[in-house]
């Protein structure tokens, strides 16, 4: 197996740059406390904290610095990573998000599958763009779309007080739609925290906080495994070093109210040539893979999916599985009946 060097952080982040509560310095003071190794902000329709020097290593965690844009219907929301300029406002999708990739970006469509009534004021923002072929990832959890999905007049007080407990899963539709994507080209998935820290009023100047940052930074992490030891001193080489293993898929996503994911591994050798395949990898049709699975615990059960079909569940630390079958190849554990890590794909690709 490839030694391999496991970074955890948070991806979604919003701030006083747009419509967030908090500043950069407490925010990633949060992420210190919650122990993340990166924080990826996000804020709307603006790189004006890159402009201002807020991209680099502060306080010992990498800070990446994107921004999210959307078309004049608010739909469409795209996370738009490792760009020096906004791309031009008042595009449609499928031209902004291929501006971003032409640009050197890396385009990652945020909450694809948002369905949500009970606030009117928080309308759902799906994704409808997918004529596109360009964009590189996309979320398959994120964390504040789903806690308000489930919101209802019932419920309200008890998801309030309990918000990583309502983190369940990546809905089946988004999956699906992931892995569908994943027979054609590669399509990384992420996870996303959407971290607003919004202010809610109740009565005259009284309000509450959904959610203070340290709450998201608790629950949907996305772990990235770098192939070499990571860049220590030097910020945009390390942040080259972080998105290049982000674009090639070396990536899972944990949540971290279920327990500590860290150590979990997905890998695959070529029976016939020993050669090691990760996730994010494409192997030519006709190879002969043992996919292996390591889980965090031995009493974690683990599932192997192939083109959203549950192909192979065991309980064991490491798992071992064969196959020569052309499709997309993707782990899903669960721990106490709980939904916990889901890693990206490894493809065998078609003849």
């Amino acid at each position: 197996m490839i030694e391999l060097y496991e970074k955890v952080g948070a991806m979604h982040i919003h701030t006083v740059f747009s419509d967030g509560t908090g500043h950069h310095g407490e925010i990633i003071r949060a992420g210190v406390e919650a122990g993340l190794e990166f924080l990826l902000f996000s804020d709307h329709r603006t790189l004006e904290p890159k402009r201002r020097g807020r991209e680099g290593f502060q306080d010992g965690v990498l800070v990446g610095i994107g921004y999210e844009i959307n078309d004049h219907d608010n739909h469409n929301h795209l996370l738009a990573f490792e760009l020096d300029r906004e791309v031009e406002w008042g595009l449609p999708a499928v031209e902004y998000t291929r501006r971003v990739v032409e640009a050197g970006g890396w385009a990652v469509v945020a909450h694809p599958d948002e369905r949500r009534h009970f606030l009117a004021e928080f309308p759902p923002y799906p994704w409808t763009a997918w004529a596109s072929e360009d964009f590189q990832a996309m979320e398959i959890w994120n964390q504040l779309s789903e806690w308000m999905e489930r919101l209802n007049r019932w419920n309200k007080l008890w998801r309030y007080l309990n918000p990583r407990r309502t983190s369940l899963s990546p809905t089946r539709w988004t999956l699906e739609v992931w892995d569908r994507l994943n027979l054609k080209r590669r399509v990384v998935g992420t996870g996303g925290v959407d971290a607003h820290a919004h202010f809610y009023p109740l009565v005259a100047n009284i309000g509450v906080k959904i959610f203070p940052y340290k709450v998201h930074f608790r629950s949907i992490l996305t772990h990235v495994l770098l192939t070499e030891p990571p860049v220590k001193d030097d910020a945009p080489a390390a942040l080259k070093q972080l998105f290049a293993a982000m674009r090639a898929g070396r990536i899972f996503i944990s949540n971290r109210f279920v327990g500590e994911a860290r150590s979990f591994r997905f890998w695959a050798e070529d029976i016939r040539t020993g050669a090691v395949h990760l996730p994010g990898d494409r192997v030519p049709a006709g190879s002969e893979l043992q996919f292996v699975i390591k889980t965090p615990l031995p009493g974690d059960q683990a599932v192997l999916v192939k083109d959203s079909r549950l192909v192979w569940k065991r309980r064991e630390s490491a798992i071992p599985y064969h196959s020569g079958s052309p499709g997309v190849y993707r782990v899903e554990v669960r721990r106490r009946g709980r939904a916990f890590i889901y890693s990206n794909p490894i493809v065998i690709e078609g003849e």
